[in-house]
Parts: C-alpha cells; structure tokens; sequence
C-alpha cells in the first residue's frame, strides 16, 4: 500500500433516510457532498440494483440543500448497516435511518417521477412497486398541445407517429397500470400510426381508453393525448 493511501483520511458515512415502498422497492434519500458525486451503481451490499437516481435542491435558497435520491431494488433491511455507492469521483458510504414516506417532499416526488418514467425498460417493474409514492406527481404532469395522441382501435391501442415506446403509463377505470410494449405495427404515411401490442406488467389491464397515459421511451417520456376513434 502506497504511502498516499496510507495518508488519506477515512471516508466518514454520509446519514441518509431510507424510504421503503413496498418489498423490495425503496427510495434513499442523503446530502450530497461538495463534489455533486454522480451515482454509477451500488458497490455494497451486493445483489442490490440501483434503478435510477435524481439531484434535487440544486437552486439557490433550496431549504435542505443538494439531495441525492436513489431509487433501489432491495429489501430495506439489507440496506440498513449502509450502502456504498459507486460514483464519477469515488465511493460514498451512506447510514440510512428508516423513513416515513413524508420524508420526500412534493418537489422531490415530481423529480422522482421523472426519473422513473425515463428509466428505461428494466424500470417498468419498480415504477408500479412505487407508484403510491408519485402518483400524484404523474397525474399533475403537462401535456403538450403537440403531443402524440392514443386511441381505441380494434384489438387494441394505437399511437400516433413513429417513435415506438418501450411501454405505457395509463389510468384506465379500473385504476393505474403499466403494461410492455412487446410488438408496434407501423402504418406509415401523412399522419403516421403504430397499432400497439401490449404486455400487462403491473395494476390494472390496458381496456377501454385511458383518462390520463404516458409513452416511455429509453430516455425519457411523453404525455399523451387520448381521443375515441
């Protein structure tokens, strides 16, 4: 060992508030330090999955400071002797202390909602586990004059344009869902369509036009309008 390594200080744990959604689903929230580290994946314990990740509280006067939230695959009580999580800069070792879900502000639940519709594919799952957390986040989101439009067809749900969505975020009648996009036929011309298949993951099955619905793409998401064809 190097005499530098020798010299370095010890890395003192960083508290953090663990936040358990459901089994095997939880949202860590800690100060970030100086450096604004950012999250590679968790180094320690092993077999926990880091999903995605948000910075909150960067503007100026922010009341609690930069935070850094982690979304995480795991149980919570695996989580409770620390978590290292691998970043840009170097390693950080947090010491979570159980949460209520009041721990996450209005703000950091919309941020947190973000992150997750932008998670990609392997988000769908976890984004249903802590869907009671942003629920209100995702209903309260824009939709953009020019946004694409879902509609009932038969045998199904088409989009409009090209881009095809991994999956779908929607409010049925029945409640919340999400389902994968497992096959997107393509009708191509002046006002171009996609017939979707799709594969139900989570909550309530994609029947009937949706009040509210969401097209996730690998990075990123878009609100949708709907209308009866």
């Amino acid at each position: 060992m190097s005499a530098a390594a020798l010299s370095r200080p010890k890395q003192e744990p960083v508290p953090g508030r663990l936040v358990e959604a459901a089994p095997g689903a939880c949202v860590l929230r800690f100060p970030l330090p100086p450096s604004l580290p950012i999250p590679l994946h968790i180094a320690a314990p092993e077999n926990v999955r880091l999903v995605t990740w948000v910075f909150s509280g960067l503007e100026a006067g922010a009341p609690d400071g930069p935070v850094c939230l982690l979304v995480l695959e795991a149980e919570s009580a695996a989580l409770r002797g620390g978590v290292t999580l691998a970043t840009h800069f170097r390693d950080l070792v947090v010491r979570p202390e159980p949460a209520a879900s009041d721990a996450l502000s209005p703000a950091e639940r919309t941020l947190l909602a973000q992150a997750l519709l932008s998670a990609g594919t392997t988000g769908l799952a976890p984004l249903g586990r802590l869907f009671g957390l942003v629920e209100a986040a995702v209903a309260a989101l824009p939709v953009a004059e020019d946004a694409p439009d879902l509609a009932d067809a038969e045998g199904g749900w088409s989009l409009g344009g090209t881009a095809v969505p991994h999956g779908l975020l929607y409010r049925a009648r029945a409640g919340w869902g999400g389902a994968r996009v497992s096959q997107a036929r393509l009708r191509f011309g002046r006002h171009p369509r996609q017939h979707l298949t799709l594969e139900l993951v989570w909550g309530a099955a994609p029947e009937g036009l949706p009040e509210r619905s969401f097209a996730l793409h690998a990075h990123g998401f878009t609100a949708l309008t709907t209308w009866a064809s």
